[in-house]
């Protein structure tokens, strides 16, 4: 079957209330939750940061197992799974397009049993290094030609890039939703156009750019709804028949 509309879901306080790299760490290693804050404003690729707290957790004793439990207890709210199910009604295609990973990612869905709502994820990959040790690598290579994306996109993943990439190959659509909430959600909403939609979290960095930061010097063309609670989205979704 034929999709006329495109959903486009950030994951961390997106799809889910929480970022699923932080629920991680903080909830088994408070030593390596201290490091990561310390140094998450310094570091030149949080990727690599991400990895490495991943990998001297597993140094530590924490097993893959462990992760999967406490992926598994990360919140999603019941309104935001009503708007996948709603957007299967509607027989949208949903796409998620994240910088956390594919195991976060997978394992959280399927824990709500919404994996099968998803059509495509663009995300970061993971693998097991030589030491058995569950890793985190990066979408876009980061020893490898680079995106050069003109608004400082992480160079791991450039999400308007991507989008575009999606659109070439899948659509035309009639209409693409964006739902996000970060600095890294603005390259991509730049990509819509006034038949389209923006749903950007309240109080996280998107919104605050899309009200007075001084990156909207070049305009969002699509129309924007700020939301704090996944019922809006919900609503929108309904009544709009996105």
């Amino acid at each position: 079957m034929g999709y006329n509309n495109l959903a486009v879901f950030d994951f961390d306080w997106s799809l889910i209330d929480e970022d699923s790299d932080h629920w991680v760490i903080r909830h088994l290693s408070p030593s390596q939750w201290d490091d990561y804050r310390s140094k998450k404003e310094q570091v030149k690729h949080l990727i690599l940061l991400r990895d490495a707290a991943l990998n001297q957790m597993q140094k530590d004793g924490i097993t893959k197992e462990d992760i999967t439990k406490v992926l598994k207890t990360a919140p999603m709210s019941e309104a935001m799974i009503e708007t996948l199910k709603t957007l299967a009604q509607h027989h949208t295609r949903v796409l998620i397009l994240s910088d956390a990973n594919t195991y976060h990612i997978n394992t959280i869905l399927q824990t709500y049993g919404v994996d099968h709502l998803i059509t495509d994820i663009i995300t970061n990959p993971v693998y097991t290094d030589k030491e058995g040790r569950f890793r985190v690598g990066s979408w876009t290579p980061l020893d490898g030609p680079q995106h050069q994306c003109s608004l400082q996109c992480p160079a791991n993943l450039c999400k308007g890039k991507e989008l575009s990439a999606y659109i070439a190959k899948h659509g035309p659509f009639n209409k693409v939703t964006y739902v996000g909430d970060g600095k890294n959600d603005y390259c991509p909403i730049l990509r819509l156009t006034e038949t389209d939609r923006v749903l950007a979290r309240s109080n996280r960095t998107l919104a605050d750019l899309l009200t007075h930061g001084e990156e909207t010097a070049i305009p969002v063309k699509a129309r924007v709804t700020v939301w704090d609670r996944a019922e809006t989205v919900l609503a929108c979704v309904q009544k709009e028949v996105l």
